[in-house]
């Protein structure tokens, strides 16, 4: 039976899907932490209880360096190398697990958005990562660090995704981008903050569609260079806006999501469990709402259901009322959205003045999607890249197609067979 043997009213939580959270003091985010979580658990690997912080490291490749060195002279330009520069992180991907060593600060926050990424990566796990090139004192750094890591198993409750199609468009960009070292180190931060929004934006568009499968839901950005009008109709209907109205309805529906389950097992995505319900779970979920009517203290008219549609429609009413204007509940509410726009949202946004605010690609972002997109391949077809991003949950107008390809000119790494629109062919940058 995939509903809790006893239904009764919990702490509004969405954390099995979303990191986002009611309490200010844990919404606050260090991407580069973030980065950090995310390494160690691609990795499966955790730290020796000799380096509980970053000094305790320092001090560890101190005492290797001045007995291989035979002397304590050297070792300064090594620290000022390396450790007063916090060039330490960089010398490996694997390093990059140091950044969760800063026992001042509460990482609650941080811990949560990684997870949120680590159950994107589902079973994904790297053991023997490619081989970065290090020059002598890199090498040693390195071995001191391997020496002071374990392997552990992965943690996590294997959750079902919630996008699935997303997931496996993670999954495969992140092969990718381990299988270049350099690259990785140099875009990890910026792949999993588009990975954040688009999880945000799809999640966001296909929560109300509960009774199916999500599936990719068109969502339109420009790139940062081109110019934005209110005439360019796909932007109005399929961008900013509608992401940001759309990911109102988070809250709610997670919540009920979680509520309905036992979160300390394995729980499905409120879409694949009203298919595991049967017309015996009725009754239960109409008391569900009884109950919970009373609890939260909500006004409308009670409902009872004759159907598990009907009755997960009604339990829907009620945990988005719980939240309306005037309501105890409506802070909370509110600070769960603040947290995902200002985290997930925020960087890809752009206020264009009279035209409206837009979802924005600068170049950065656009050359690291293009190469993940082009992935094991030399280069694709113009359409065949437009065909990709639209995989991940990116669109283009027309217009924004046309910046596009004379973005790619002058960068250099297009190459054309013939006049023929079709035979544009975009090449990879790495």
């Amino acid at each position: 039976m995939p509903l809790l043997k006893e239904l009764k009213p919990k702490n509004n939580s969405a954390a099995s899907y979303f990191p986002a959270s009611t309490n200010n003091s844990t919404n606050h985010y260090n991407w580069n932490t973030v980065v950090g979580f995310f390494i160690k658990n691609l990795h499966n690997i955790k730290l020796t209880q000799k380096v509980r912080t970053l000094d305790d490291f320092k001090q560890l490749c101190k005492t290797h360096f001045v007995e291989k060195l035979d002397g304590e002279p050297f070792w300064h330009v090594i620290e000022k190398m390396y450790f007063d520069n916090l060039q330490t992180f960089n010398i490996a991907p694997e390093m990059q697990t140091l950044k969760v060593l800063n026992p001042e600060e509460s990482n609650s926050g941080d811990e949560r958005l990684s997870l949120l990424f680590n159950r994107l990566m589902g079973d994904v796990v790297i053991i023997n990562a490619p081989e970065s090139r290090l020059n002598f004192l890199e090498q040693e750094i390195k071995k001191v660090f391997d020496s002071e890591t374990e392997q552990v198993r992965k943690s996590h409750i294997p959750h079902t995704s919630y996008l699935p199609f997303l997931s496996e468009q993670f999954q495969q960009d992140l092969k990718f981008l381990v299988s270049y070292p350099e690259h990785f180190l140099q875009n990890i931060k910026a792949f999993l903050k588009l990975y954040g929004f688009l999880y945000t934006a799809q999640l966001s568009l296909n929560i109300k569609g509960w009774a199916q499968k999500p599936e990719v839901k068109p969502c339109y950005f420009i790139l940062d260079s081109e110019k934005a009008s209110k005439e360019r109709t796909k932007l109005q209907l399929h961008g900013h806006k509608q992401v940001v109205e759309s990911s109102y309805a988070l809250f709610p529906y997670l919540a009920l999501n979680e509520s309905l389950q036992d979160t300390k097992k394995q729980i499905s995505p409120l879409w694949q469990l009203v298919n595991e319900l049967t017309d015996t779970d009725i009754e239960t979920l109409n008391n569900y709402a009884v109950v919970f009517h009373d609890d939260r203290n909500l006004t409308s008219q009670q409902y009872f259901a004759s159907t598990t549609s009907e009755a997960i429609s009604n339990l829907i009413k009620l945990f988005t009322e719980q939240f309306k204007k005037g309501t105890g509940r409506e802070g909370a509410f509110q600070k769960f959205n603040s947290a995902t726009r200002e985290t997930l949202i925020r960087p890809f946004e752009q206020n264009r003045r009279r035209a409206g605010s837009f979802l924005i690609l600068n170049q950065d972002y656009l050359l690291l999607l293009t190469n993940l997109c082009i992935g094991q391949h030399e280069k694709l077809r113009l359409h065949e890249l437009l065909i990709e991003f639209q995989k991940r949950g990116i669109f283009f107008d027309k217009s924004s197609e046309e910046c596009l390809i004379e973005l790619f000119e002058r960068m250099g790494n297009v190459e054309r067979m013939s006049d023929s629109g079709d035979a544009v062919y975009v090449k990879k940058t790495i």
